[in-house]
């Protein structure tokens, strides 16, 4: 079985509940993340540990990057490229929860805008941040962190929309054949699944803004790039 899931921020005890509950078995199942593991809730860093283990015990499972490792990756480039982090460059981070994403990495934070704190950050996470894929397609779905222009083919999207739009891909059919599975934005009550042709089908959901990780579980699994 496929399971999508989205916008975990940093809720590692819940993204653990959420695994015991689907009773997620590596050998005949695969886990779609579709991005935004960290900022706002207490272990980012946790998460990302949890992602990585994952990932090498599942070489199946997908994880998609979200705006907020977008807005991450942002930061750390700054910490290397600047004496201190541009404000403009890191504004969206801390904005988005990003000092509960430090604090994580190291308790003791005084400074949110102190560079240095880059060196906290294992290497192994900032290389599997910067390995993240925008998307993932199926035979009948498309995964994708928040959504996608509609009117636009695929391989002509732009990441910013990938990652970060609301309108018009929450009211307009898209047309690309699939059914578009994301994260990104709340819905209350129902999964965020667009089908292209229609809205929004509900099916059951866990709200991220309630401090649970939406869940989607999909077809069986098949064949995906």
């Amino acid at each position: 079985m496929d399971y999508a899931i989205g916008d975990i921020h940093g809720c590692l005890d819940k993204v653990l509940r959420l695994l015991e509950v689907l009773r997620y078995d590596p050998a005949a199942d695969r886990l779609i993340f579709l991005g935004d593991y960290i900022d706002r809730g207490p272990d980012s860093k946790g998460v990302l540990d949890l992602m990585l283990r994952l990932q090498q015990d599942n070489p199946c499972n997908v994880f998609l990057m979200g705006n907020h490792e977008d807005n991450f990756l942002t930061y750390i480039q700054a910490c290397l490229t600047d004496e201190g982090a541009s404000p403009w460059l890191a504004e969206p981070f801390f904005a988005g929860g990003g000092t509960a994403t430090l604090l994580s990495y190291y308790p003791r934070l005084r400074n949110p805008q102190d560079p240095h704190l880059r060196n906290a950050i294992p290497p192994a996470h900032i290389k599997f941040l910067m390995q993240l894929p925008l998307c993932w397609t199926s035979d009948t779905y498309l995964a994708v962190h928040a959504g996608v222009r509609p009117g636009i083919p695929l391989e002509r999207q732009r990441a910013n929309d990938l990652l970060r739009i609301r309108s018009p891909f929450l009211h307009t059919p898209h047309r690309l054949g699939k059914y578009i599975v994301f994260g990104h934005t709340p819905f209350r009550g129902r999964s965020t699944v667009n089908r292209g042709h229609e809205h929004h089908r509900s099916i059951r959901r866990c709200s991220a803004r309630e401090g649970r990780p939406r869940c989607f579980g999909g077809a069986q699994r098949g064949g995906g790039t």
